[in-house]
């Protein structure tokens, strides 16, 4: 049996932020494991930098899954109060896990953002900078 999977956030992992100025601020989020797709080792992976909106409906009411915007239990709104990316990857192949949800007084590289099809231009990403006032998207 393979080891659970932790991602250190090195070199060749998402580093979601430009530049840490040490005022940024997370909440905890309880990533839905039932939400996450199963990668090509049969593993549920949520990596680096990956957006995470809360499920509003269902049996994982309150918790948060990646975004999808085909999505019909919440994870297809983005709203102020519902969103945010994690600092770092984790594996929830065992069950449902608490994460850093990162959300306010961040810099952003938008490059490393993993965000399930949501468009980090024009309007989607209006609605995003509106639902994270506080916190700068960066090329």
């Amino acid at each position: 049996m393979a080891w659970p999977h932790i991602d250190q956030n090195t070199q060749d992992r998402p580093r979601p932020l430009k530049y840490v100025v040490g005022a940024e601020i997370a909440k905890t989020a309880v990533i839905y494991s039932s939400t996450v797709e199963l990668s090509s080792d049969s593993r549920l992976l949520v990596p680096g930098g990956t957006l995470l909106t809360r499920i509003t409906s269902g049996t994982g009411t309150d918790k948060y899954g990646p975004y999808s915007g085909t999505a019909a239990d919440g994870r297809q709104t983005i709203t102020a109060g519902s969103v945010c990316f994690t600092q770092r990857g984790h594996d929830v192949t065992l069950g449902d896990k608490a994460v850093e949800g990162l959300y306010a007084m961040c810099v952003f590289d938008m490059s490393e953002l993993a965000t399930g099809g949501y468009s980090l231009h024009g309007a989607p990403l209006t609605a995003l900078r509106a639902a994270l006032p506080s916190c700068v998207f960066d090329d």
